[in-house]
């Protein structure tokens, strides 16, 4: 990232954390519907804790919020869910631990696309987008970002409302910096005039307004607008101070402080980083320290004033050991502690796996017994019908030819009418059963999961009959491709395998689906992360044209 994330992005990502805490902790009307109980309470209070801690202590706010999401799975609220997952990407992406923020955006996702809410997943998919922004992907970012503008808008026009002024503000600040960080200026213009407009005179987007006015003033100060860009520093400077906001005071005199230098008022840089290195120690904001030091030891250098110089040059490096050392020790505890999120969440998806195999063995040993059952009565009728042949041979002798085919021929229709009953009553308990669940509502969300996991498993019943069909022609038209591909690329998995040979054939998401069984989503997820693997990532080449060659 440029030194423009480091500046913009991050005390961003702060000011919108700070300002979700000035606002109403949760919006819990939405609850009244179905009655406010002590387990939703418990959540929402869960919410609010983690929310105060964020700033306090980022790992306690993520496992308050962890565990706000788990209360709310159970609880099966949407709105809820919803919340506590947001909490839990909000305070990843302030931590930077990006791996858990992934996690729970997907899960924000699955949970919309499963209600089809539109309006949800507009948000995941901006939110998606955001990440994408602290990664680096810029393309992937901006894309993703007028996504979900798009069906934010498309779910306005289409329940008669406007989209939030939030959603909005943030989408508008978001594409200004990305466009800004790519280069394309009148873009990141256009977007950051038009944040600035939604937030002015909003008390509620008081922090956002002073962050737009601040990028804009950075914009023009690298346009060499000089009017412009001290009009709008100017305006951020006097937002943040009616706010009290030290450290983000000290990040405006910073600012003002390079637009100085760039406008060659030396007098005035000099000013500016002097006031704002105060209020940054004041704040112990280090990276601001390091960056305002760095500049007034340069300034002094040219002004030939070594003792001012070598006053500065101290603290710099003092700020730079800090940094470095945080950063080292940052960095192992937010490792370690997102390794051990993950473990717990894989550990959770064990647990479900494991009852649902339990489910499975009892479900599969019941149906054994059962046809076993069917064999014994079946085997007793018959040996019964036989007696009652022998008997009826001996009474009517000289019809016993005739007697013998009728019964064989009876015997068969039996046995056909049997087979045919039981596809029947198979076929039919089936349905039922896949209906039944589709239609239960229960509360708790692992009985749900595991329900229609199982509904899945059955109406999946012929996808492997057809993959097996599917796997046997492909290789003996294709008998080279699979030892070529793995000869370049060893560390395929079975599924990304089989998804390269679906590919080779130039198959539609849809076809895949149809013949694996798969959601488009999954279908659509495998195909990026195959992407990845096949290293190409940033080239303009497809997985067909790539494949091709094998």
């Amino acid at each position: 990232m440029k030194v423009f994330f480091g500046s913009i992005v991050w005390p961003l990502l702060l000011i919108l954390i700070i300002a979700c805490n000035d606002r109403k902790s949760l919006n819990v009307s939405l609850l009244t519907n179905r009655g406010i109980t002590h387990d939703s309470l418990q959540v929402v209070r869960q919410l609010n804790l983690s929310k105060k801690n964020l700033l306090i202590n980022y790992s306690l706010s993520i496992s308050q919020a962890i565990e706000a999401s788990k209360m709310a799975d159970k609880l099966a609220i949407p709105e809820l869910q919803y919340q506590s997952y947001m909490e839990v990407i909000r305070g990843a992406m302030f931590a930077g631990i990006f791996d858990v923020g992934a996690l729970y955006m997907n899960k924000y996702l699955d949970l919309a696309e499963q209600e089809n809410n539109e309006k949800m997943i507009g948000r995941a998919t901006a939110n998606l987008g955001l990440l994408n922004m602290f990664l680096g992907n810029l393309n992937q970012a901006d894309s993703l970002f007028m996504r979900g503008l798009s069906l934010l808008q498309h779910y306005a026009v289409q329940h008669h409302e406007q989209v939030s002024l939030d959603d909005q503000i943030n989408a508008f600040l978001d594409l200004g910096h990305i466009n800004m960080e790519k280069g394309q200026m009148p873009k990141a213009e256009k977007f950051y005039l038009k944040g600035l407009l939604l937030a002015e005179n909003k008390k509620e987007f008081q922090l956002v307004y002073a962050q737009l006015a601040q990028s804009l003033g950075i914009f023009y100060t690298r346009m060499n607008q000089k009017d412009k860009a001290k009009l709008y520093l100017d305006l951020a400077l006097n937002q943040q101070k009616m706010l009290n906001n030290q450290s983000m005071i000290s990040s405006c005199y910073l600012s003002l402080g390079e637009f100085s230098e760039k406008f060659k008022f030396e007098k005035e840089a000099q000013f500016y980083y002097q006031h704002g290195l105060a209020l940054a120690e004041k704040s112990e904001s280090i990276e601001i320290i390091n960056k305002i030091s760095e500049r007034l030891y340069d300034i002094f250098q040219k002004q030939g004033n070594s003792n001012q110089m070598l006053k500065f040059l101290n603290k710099n490096l003092d700020a730079k050991a800090k940094m470095k050392s945080e950063q080292a020790r940052e960095s192992l505890f937010r490792k370690s502690f997102a390794k051990n999120i993950i473990k717990q969440e894989e550990a959770e998806k064990l647990k479900d796996r494991n009852a649902k195999i339990a489910l499975g063995l009892f479900l599969f040993v019941f149906a054994i017994i059962f046809m076993l059952y069917i064999r014994k009565y079946w085997k007793s009728s018959q040996e019964l019908k036989t007696l009652q042949i022998k008997n009826l041979e001996q009474i009517e002798k000289n019809q016993q030819e005739n007697t013998k085919l009728c019964e064989d021929l009876a015997t068969v229709n039996k046995k056909m009418a049997s087979s045919a009953l039981q596809a029947i009553q198979k076929e039919e308990s089936l349905n039922q059963i896949v209906h039944r669940i589709k239609s239960t509502k229960i509360a708790e969300t692992d009985s749900v999961n595991l329900l229609k996991s199982i509904s899945k498993d059955i109406e999946k019943a012929n996808s492997t009959k057809n993959w097996e069909e599917f796997e046997i022609r492909f290789i003996e038209i294709h008998s080279h491709f699979f030892p070529k591909l793995l000869e370049v690329h060893t560390n395929l998995s079975y599924n990304e395998r089989r998804l390269c040979a679906f590919l080779k054939l130039d198959m539609s998401t849809k076809e895949i689906t149809n013949l694996t069984g798969q959601s488009l989503r999954a279908v659509e997820l495998a195909r990026i992360r195959l992407r990845k693997k096949l290293n190409l990532t940033n080239s303009d080449t497809t997985i067909f044209q790539y494949l091709s060659d094998f």
